[in-house]
């Protein structure tokens, strides 16, 4: 009986809290970035423009990697930062939401990795493979809580997903997690950063 309304629970966890959640969060998103900068950055005249500014403009090239390369790059071996490249960039004309995005594929590559180094620490103690995790296990049940948060956590965020791929979570399974809150925090970060210029410019 109490097996059965723990699946229960699960079960409604899934169909009602992950949904609501993601609403919440697409809504955030769509409150601190606002729909035009999201629509914009998928546009084709958008994309051309980055690439053509990629390969022609020698400090947005230098801009745009390094901005995707220390997102790669774990936490707790970060020394400097790159909001000097985002302003930049964001003076060059880019669309802020552009940046986020690049950040982001820095941020989520360099968790993937992470995560393989977790699944490569398995293989070389226990000598073996593992199959994936079931449903049960704890990063899956509340991987909600755990990995919506992950973007927040810093150091720990990175030590948890190489816990992650020791366990054998599917990577997959967590994405949409990870992808929704860390768009959401850089969201907020860049935004405000562009309130503080605004302010600082008069404008």
């Amino acid at each position: 009986m109490a097996k059965r309304d723990m699946m229960g629970s699960l079960e409604t966890h899934k169909e009602v809290t992950i949904p609501i959640i993601f609403v919440i969060g697409f809504l955030i998103l769509l409150g601190v970035a606002g729909f035009n900068d999201i629509q914009q950055a998928f546009t084709v005249s958008t994309i051309a423009s980055v690439a053509d500014k990629f390969f022609s403009d020698a400090f947005v090239m230098v801009g745009i990697l390094a901005i995707f390369f220390y997102e790669l790059i774990p936490t707790a071996f970060r020394l400097l930062g790159t909001t000097g490249f985002f302003i930049g960039l964001l003076q060059e004309g880019f669309n802020p939401f552009v940046l986020i995005l690049i950040a982001v594929a820095g941020r989520i590559a360099g968790w993937f990795i992470l995560y393989l180094l977790g699944r490569f620490i398995y293989r070389i103690f226990k000598g073996k493979h593992r199959t994936l995790s079931d449903a049960g296990h704890f990063l899956h049940k509340y991987r909600l809580i755990v990995f919506f948060t992950v973007p927040f956590l810093g150091a720990l965020g990175d030590l948890v997903m190489i816990i992650a791929g020791h366990q054998r979570i599917g990577f997959i399974r967590i994405l949409p997690f990870l992808f929704l809150s860390v768009i959401v925090r850089y969201s907020i970060w860049l935004y405000i950063t562009i309130g503080q210029m605004n302010f600082v410019s008069g404008g």
